[in-house]
């Protein structure tokens, strides 16, 4: 091989070898895996509950100021449908925001799915309703009279006659039932707060279960409380 030939393959290795560094990655360079994801991009089901759900719900789905997800009696009533609703439009007349993106949320469609799969998956995958359990829902409009009996029947024991003292506390004021619509005082009454002592539907000691109409009566009476403190108040 001539001087000039060698020279000239010497030269281009050299100029292969300088183009494939300059192509690679660079000295420090992070590589894909290891850069930090965007916020909308994450699905992990422990991340998005501790980032949006455990502040109100508690760490564990229990002890936070509000209803725990971790409640066998909540999940083997209420669906899927209407815990994603909850989750994207948030629920009027309580302190649940809309954390779906087009409510002015952060949450995309697929973190939401994420979030109710993971706590069906984690707290609720073998729960389902005994014999009796009322449903999540009723189109009944409850009586108020009638829930007055009911309410001293089952709840004044530790709420007071009228709802505003007991050793369980006032339930019939401003405060609470500001934070609670018809929807969330029924699903109160039937999941009960076991994580703080109250009752489900089915828990009262030596009393029988109660029945759809009656926690539809209940519900009457608190909104009709609702009502009268909020005249109060103006």
């Amino acid at each position: 091989m001539s001087q000039d030939r060698l020279m000239a393959l010497i030269v281009i290795s050299i100029i292969a070898l300088a183009t494939s560094s300059a192509c690679g990655p660079l000295p420090g360079k992070p590589l894909p895996s290891a850069r930090p994801q965007l916020p909308s991009q994450v699905t992990n089901f422990d991340q998005l509950y501790n980032e949006s759900c455990s502040g109100c719900h508690g760490a564990e789905g229990h002890f936070g100021g509000a209803l725990p997800l971790n409640n066998p009696a909540y999940l083997a009533i209420v669906d899927d449908a209407s815990m994603r609703d909850a989750i994207a439009n948030g629920i009027s007349g309580t302190s649940m925001p809309a954390f779906g993106i087009n409510n002015g949320g952060m949450l995309t469609g697929e973190q939401i799915t994420a979030i109710v799969s993971g706590i069906r998956s984690k707290w609720g995958a073998q729960v389902r309703p005994i014999d009796g359990t009322p449903p999540y829902r009723s189109s009944r409009v409850g009586d108020a009279a009638q829930g007055a009996k009911v309410f001293v029947d089952y709840c004044a024991s530790c709420h007071g006659g009228s709802g505003t003292g007991g050793t369980a506390g006032a339930i019939a004021n401003p405060s609470f039932l500001a934070l609670y619509n018809n929807q969330t005082l029924r699903t109160l009454i039937i999941a009960g707060r076991s994580d703080l002592g109250h009752p489900g539907w089915n828990d009262y000691a030596n009393k029988p279960g109660l029945d759809s109409a009656q926690v539809s009566d209940i519900v009457g009476w608190l909104a009709a409380q609702r009502g009268s403190l909020q005249a109060q108040e103006r």
